[in-house]
């Protein structure tokens, strides 16, 4: 999620939000069966279900077909360690 949420930073996430239609545009923990826990940005639009990084290098994800993914809960807040 860099430039964003950097690697190291501690993350809030409230696990009882994960009813999709409430977190359009917001930035959730997801869960894949292959690749493990992602921190994106949860988009609806037109009818799709995205997964979007901060960083533009990497491609949405569609959730629509692939039930490998799950959503844990939406970001509430995160904080970077001072070094």
């Amino acid at each position: 999620m860099s430039p964003l949420i950097y690697n190291g930073d501690i993350v809030a996430v409230d696990c009882s939000a994960v009813d999709m239609t409430k977190l359009n545009g917001k930035i959730v923990v997801a869960w894949n069966r292959r690749t493990g826990l992602t921190l994106s940005r949860f988009l609806h639009m037109k009818g799709m279900q995205l997964l979007e990084s901060e960083n533009r290098d990497y491609r949405p994800i569609a959730l629509g077909k692939d039930r490998n993914w799950r959503i844990i809960g939406k970001v509430l807040w995160w904080i970077r360690r001072s070094q």
